[in-house]
């Protein structure tokens, strides 16, 4: 159910029946020596398209860049300020509103966009605003969580986690054939937040928080991704059906 694999005409047809567009939202950002710069966008990509499937909701294409300003000591990470991510998320909204959609849903990969895309939601509602908004942050869901504490105790972390690590070499296993897979130490250094760049990487000189993702396996990624898909699913067919 890709909207970018749609033809104008196609989406004028769904929209004579349904209202709901899932937009996936993640980051560009380092996961430590053995994730995926792009894991954020990539799950939150990866989940969309298959709650899509399952729900028959149309998937809009993702915005893959979010707010990582506290990662941009590691090579290859990008951000957006926060007031840029607001304004884009606002302007994509209204692009599709004016087509007829009206029930929008964010599969969220990024700790970093939560607070920004929720600020976006205020502004696009306004006072008298009808349109419907949600946020889903995919690692948060309770079976995921219950999951990853019962296979990973306290060495799951925060960033470059066991979880999510995994769901990438589930949903895009040919990255990490020249990535070599192994142990950490976890390291749990007292700091303030928010951090910037520079503190960021010297209180996490390899990006890992709290995290030892040479546990991380397929297996767990895809059990994890379908803990996902289902969750979430399910939610969003409890929501078209009100």
């Amino acid at each position: 159910m890709k909207l970018a694999h749609r033809t104008w005409t196609q989406v004028e047809t769904y929209l004579k029946h349904k209202k709901t567009l899932i937009i996936p939202i993640g980051s560009v950002e380092q996961h430590g020596p053995t994730g995926l710069i792009g894991t954020d966008y990539l799950t939150a990509q990866a989940i969309s398209e298959a709650v899509g499937s399952k729900t028959n909701t149309l998937v809009a294409p993702p915005l893959c860049y979010g707010m990582a300003l506290h990662h941009m000591a590691f090579p290859g990470s990008a951000t957006l300020q926060p007031t840029t991510l607001i304004q884009v998320i606002k302007e994509v909204v209204d692009s599709f509103t004016q087509h007829g959609f009206q029930d929008f849903i964010f599969i969220n990969g990024h700790g970093g966009n939560m607070a920004i895309v929720t600020s976006a939601f205020c502004d696009l509602k306004g006072l008298n605003d009808e349109r419907r908004f949600e946020l889903i942050n995919w690692w948060k869901i309770p079976d995921v969580q219950e999951y990853e504490k019962a296979h990973f105790g306290d060495q799951s972390g925060f960033h470059a986690t066991i979880g999510e690590v995994a769901t990438t070499m589930h949903t895009d296993p040919e990255a990490f054939k020249d990535i070599e897979n192994q142990s950490f130490e976890i390291e749990r250094p007292e700091h303030d937040w928010p951090l910037s760049a520079k503190e960021f990487r010297e209180t996490f000189p390899d990006g890992r928080m709290e995290s030892n993702p040479g546990l991380a396996t397929k297996q767990h990624g895809q059990k994890i991704f379908e803990l996902t898909v289902d969750s979430i699913s399910e939610q969003i067919q409890k929501r078209l059906d009100n």
